[in-house]
């Protein structure tokens, strides 16, 4: 237990003793690719396609100040579910945002807040013979993110994040279907 908590000291302190002007780094792009899952918050997506889905993503952050930078980002899920006869019907959602990030500098980790617009396109399929077979909208609505990025060495970086997008999306006869939700995972990315 001695050695751990030695071990855990002397850890900290070589942290803590690098230059605190080198920090936050040189470096001001950021380009990755991040995995996660996305969480709808409508009540009507979640009962015809699930709670939780798998979605992948690709993002650039350049920053242009110490603290400040702007993002974009696109992203693509899709799910099988059912229509409201219960036939099999298919959801593909690609976002696509940009907006301004505040980066929180320190050792090695940088958490990170930022917001912005996004503009979604939505592609609905139903194998119903009783409705529409295909549906295709985009919308304009908002992306707030958070995260923490972990610098690896080599340049690399580790991103957990949390993000949220708001998305209403009116369909034929429906009203307006609340398409946004949580994406939360993990990002790989290069510091250049």
């Amino acid at each position: 237990m001695k050695k751990v908590a030695l071990l855990s000291i002397l850890a900290c302190s070589a942290l803590l003793a690098t230059d605190p002007y080198k920090y936050p780094p040189t470096r001001d792009w950021i380009a990755e690719l991040r995995a996660g899952a996305f969480i709808p918050t409508g009540h009507l997506i979640q009962e015809r396609f699930g709670h939780a889905w798998i979605e992948g993503e690709a993002e650039f952050t350049y920053r242009f100040k110490r603290h400040w930078g702007v993002w974009g980002n696109a992203g693509y899920s899709f799910k099988n579910g059912h229509s409201p006869f219960h036939h099999t019907a298919h959801l593909s959602i690609i976002p696509v945002s940009a907006g301004l990030k505040y980066i929180f500098c320190s050792h090695k980790i940088r958490p990170y807040l930022g917001i912005g617009p996004c503009y979604t396109f939505v592609h609905f399929k139903n194998y119903s013979p009783l409705t529409r077979r295909k549906i295709y909208k985009n919308r304009w609505g908002f992306a707030a993110k958070s995260g923490i990025y972990f610098d690896l060495p080599r340049h690399w970086v580790l991103d957990l994040f949390v993000d949220y997008y708001y998305q209403e999306i009116s369909f034929l006869r429906a009203k307006k279907v609340n398409l946004g939700g949580f994406r939360a995972g993990i990002g790989l990315g290069y510091n250049f």
